[in-house]
Order: C-alpha cells, then structure tokens, then sequence
C-alpha cells in the first residue's frame, strides 16, 4: 500500500479516535458528576476511582486484550470497510493498538475525574464523613490511608494530618480546613495512583509505536529452523514416520480480527480440534499449513495442540502471524525446539 492509500485511513481513524475519546469525556463528566454527593466517602471514592483503572491494566498488560479496545476497534468495523480496516492493523501489532486506546481511554476518564472534582471542590460545599457500618472499619480506614499515602507522602505530593481521620468519623465534625485536606487528597490519589500509572504505560507504547518499523511486503520462504540453545517449553516425542495424501490450511486460536482464507480451517475449540485430529489419525496428511496468530504467548497448551497437528501430517509449515520483532523472537525461541526435519516456520507472511 502506498503513502497516498494510507493517509486516508490514518485521517479515517484520527476522526474516529476523537469522537471516542470526546464520548469518553462526556459519559465521564456527567457519572462522575452524579456520583460526587455531600456528606462524600473520600477513602470508597478513590477506590472506586482507581481500583477499576489498576485491574483492567493488569490485565491489559497480561493478556494483551482490553474492554474499550474491543468496544472501539468493534465500532470502527462498524464505520470503515473490513479491507481497509486489515490493512490498518497490518501496519502495528494488535497489541499497541489495545494498549494505545485503552491507556488514552482511561487516561480520559481519570483526567475528566480530577477536573470534575477540582470543580466540584472549587464551586459547591461537599463535606465529608468516613462513617461506615462496621466499627472495625476505623482501623482498616487508617491503614488503608496510609498506605495509599506512602509514596505520595516520600515525594512531598501531599503532607497529611492523621488527626482528622477521627473526626471525620463523625457527622459534620470536620472544619473547612479538614473538608480542604479531604477534597486536596482525594484529587491527588486519583491523580497517583490511577493517572499517573496509566500515562507511563501510555507513553511507553507511544514510543514504542513510533519505533516500530513496517516490515517490507515480501513473503519469504519457509525457514527450517535449527535446535534451540536454552532449554525447551515442550518436549516433543520421535515423530513417528507417516506417509499421507492431501493439503490442509487450520487455524488455531485465530480470533476474527484476522482475516484468512475461506478454505482455512477453523479448530479454536477443543471438539473441532478432537473431530480433525481422529480423522487424520486414521486418514494422514501430505501437507498442513497451520496459522497461528503471533501475539499470543507460546505457551505449553498451545504447543502441545501444534505438535499434535504437525504429527498428523508427512510436511507442516507454521505461518506465526505478527509484526511484532519481539513475539517472532519468542516463537523463534520456542518452536525451534519442537520442529523436525519435513517442517518449517514462516514469520513474514502478510
């Protein structure tokens, strides 16, 4: 694809990105609104705020999928042709783009908080009481608050007076100088421990996208890889000799953002895996091509289910769907140890 093909596209998705991030804005504008009453909770205020923010980034990190990512690239299928949409994701890893909007989409909730909050303080009396159903909350409130001061505390971000966590227990107890330190600690614990998390891993990936080279739009040839130096994830058993007639394309674990032949078969779910793998037990291949998409980790499972459809077959190639220099590196890594002669991998299929 050219410069002139692609410069519509990247204008298609800045339009679309912007009308996300300003529906973000409001929908948080007016929840944050509604959520900020007198008397407030400050310490289940802040976890609400950031509790959500933490855990969905964990998660993001660990499994590379993000809800809002989902909600936007699903919104975008919606608006831009499906070509046009797969020749996009083909520039960058699926994984920057998940990090890239569920960062900035976060970073949009928790920033329309804290401006919301600042003018909330600012303009309205909201008082504050830490009242609360158990008496054995009181000390569980104290320890909560200092450990979320910990490090705001050590970086001189907030200097806190304990003294009004006790007065604070009791209704309309507190002076506007109490309510003050109140409203300043809830913004700068949203601000800590929710925003500042988020903008670190935002620019993190920023960088990391503007870094990352586009291969050139080439298909090598099958590259039978050597043994591996480090130790194995998997162990594979002799490959029994088998002699097979046919030419078979699955896919395993590929999601729909991936676009693949018609003739390529699905086997993402145990029962479709187990059907085709007794039938070629008994009725061996000449040839399979197995997909598989290079953003995911190899680990043990998914190798073991490789193995199993490469024993199936006389010759297997492994096409590792992904851009990514580092995944390729992992695949590398992993399936250098378990690839016999009569199979390859494939790394650079567009």
């Amino acid at each position: 694809m050219n410069n002139q093909q692609f410069q519509p596209i990247m204008r298609h998705w800045r339009i679309i990105f912007f009308l996300w991030i300003i529906l973000t804005i409001f929908t948080s504008a007016f929840g944050i609104s509604a959520l900020v009453t007198s008397p407030m909770h400050p310490i289940y205020f802040v976890l609400v705020a950031i509790l959500p923010s933490t855990l969905f980034l964990i998660i993001s990190l660990i499994t590379s999928h993000s809800i809002f990512s989902q909600i936007f690239i699903s919104l975008k299928n919606l608006i831009f042709k499906n070509d046009s949409a797969i020749t996009f994701q083909s520039k960058l890893p699926i994984r920057y783009i998940v990090q890239l909007v569920s960062n900035a989409t976060w970073i949009t909730i928790l920033l329309t908080s804290i401006v919301v909050l600042f003018f909330k303080f600012t303009f309205q009396h909201v008082d504050f009481y830490l009242g609360n159903t158990f008496t054995e909350s009181k000390e569980i409130t104290e320890s909560v608050i200092r450990y979320l001061n910990f490090f705001p505390e050590k970086l001189g971000l907030i200097s806190f007076d304990y003294k009004i966590i006790e007065a604070s227990f009791i209704k309309d107890g507190l002076n506007d100088a109490a309510r003050s330190l109140w409203a300043k600690w809830t913004i700068i614990m949203i601000l800590f421990h929710g925003l500042l998390p988020r903008i670190l891993v935002f620019t993190y990936y920023v960088v990391r996208s503007l870094l990352h080279s586009t291969p050139q739009a080439t298909v090598s040839q099958p590259i039978v890889l050597d043994q591996a130096e480090e130790k194995p994830l998997v162990i594979r058993a002799p490959k029994v000799e088998v002699h097979g007639n046919g030419h078979y394309q699955v896919a395993l674990d590929i999601t729909d953002q991936i676009r693949l032949s018609s003739d390529v078969i699905k086997l993402n779910d145990i029962e479709a895996f187990q059907q085709f793998e007794l039938k070629h037990k008994a009725e061996p291949i000449e040839k399979i091509e197995v997909f598989v998409d290079g953003n995911l980790m190899p680990d043990r499972g998914l190798l073991r289910r490789m193995i199993r459809l490469l024993n199936l077959a006389e010759h297997a190639t492994i096409h590792v769907l992904t851009q990514d220099e580092y995944q390729k590196s992992m695949w590398h890594k992993h399936l250098s140890s378990v690839l016999v002669e009569g199979e390859a991998a494939n790394y650079d299929i567009q």
